[in-house]
């Protein structure tokens, strides 16, 4: 008698969306999901950015992701559409301050002033930790950089994340400067790309996306935080656009999608 088959085992790269939605009226309209993205290496799972909606999305029939395997959480800056949820998600990280695990990670103005991370869910999670310019954390089998504080309207990283086999490089909400091109190098690249035509020197448009793939140079480039510009423009005919300009393969991110780095890059 046979028993049940096999489950699939989970591949040890993978990032896993789930939502796409970047700036207010984006995120207030529902035009996409919101909520960042799980980041998976070597086995270690870290969520960036839990903006509104991410327990929600984490819950899903589609994903069924369990807070409780996540390893960081960590915010990018402090605006609402990349922190709505995160309390709620450290809550279910530490299955409501029963268990005191985890690492948060944010920069000082998430925990001060008028916090975003409240302070009575900082006593459930194991630790908490501060984003710096040139700063490093060690989480499990990634170590997670903030080579650059970026040009944002609060104060804003992005990250480096270096798996054992793979770095993923994220470009958060920034304005356009040449010192970009060399401080986030990696194997994949993921950038918020909020509009599609330019309107402000504090979000990357498409033009800033694709003169950084071309001097980066990923083996994959993964576009999302999309706007209301960028929904109506259709991000996959745009990404396609860049790949073909730039000769990187570009991806515009879905939402609740899983995608097998491994599987990517080999295709790349």
């Amino acid at each position: 008698m046979t028993g049940p088959p096999a489950a699939t085992p989970e591949p040890p790269d993978q990032l896993i969306f789930l939502g796409t939605a970047g700036g207010r009226m984006s995120v207030a309209k529902q035009l996409r999901a919101s909520g960042g993205f799980w980041a998976v290496l070597g086995g270690t799972r870290i969520h960036v950015d839990p903006g509104p909606g991410a327990l929600v999305h984490c819950h899903s029939r589609g994903l069924r992701l369990d807070p409780v395997t996540l390893d960081a959480i960590v915010l990018t800056h402090r605006h609402l559409d990349h922190s709505g949820d995160v309390n709620a998600m450290i809550e279910a990280m530490t299955e409501g301050g029963k268990k005191r695990r985890g690492l948060v990670l944010a920069p000082e103005d998430a925990y001060e002033g008028d916090p975003v991370i409240l302070r009575y869910v900082r006593e459930y999670v194991a630790a908490t930790g501060l984003l710096t310019e040139g700063g490093a954390h060690q989480v499990g089998a990634i170590r997670i950089e903030t080579p650059l504080k970026l040009r944002h309207s609060a104060e804003t990283y992005g990250l480096r994340l270096v798996g054992p086999h793979l770095t993923v490089a994220m470009i958060a909400c920034t304005g356009y400067f040449p010192e970009l091109e060399t401080a986030y190098r990696g194997d994949v690249l993921v950038l918020n790309v909020v509009f599609y035509p330019r309107r402000t020197d504090t979000h990357l448009c498409l033009e800033d996306c694709e003169r950084l793939i071309a001097a980066i140079r990923p083996r994959l480039a993964i576009l999302t935080h999309f706007g209301l510009t960028m929904v109506r423009a259709k991000p996959w005919e745009l990404a396609d656009r860049v790949s073909q300009a730039t000769g990187i393969r570009t991806l515009a991110a879905r939402d609740h999608q899983r995608l097998d780095l491994t599987a990517a890059l080999s295709r790349g």
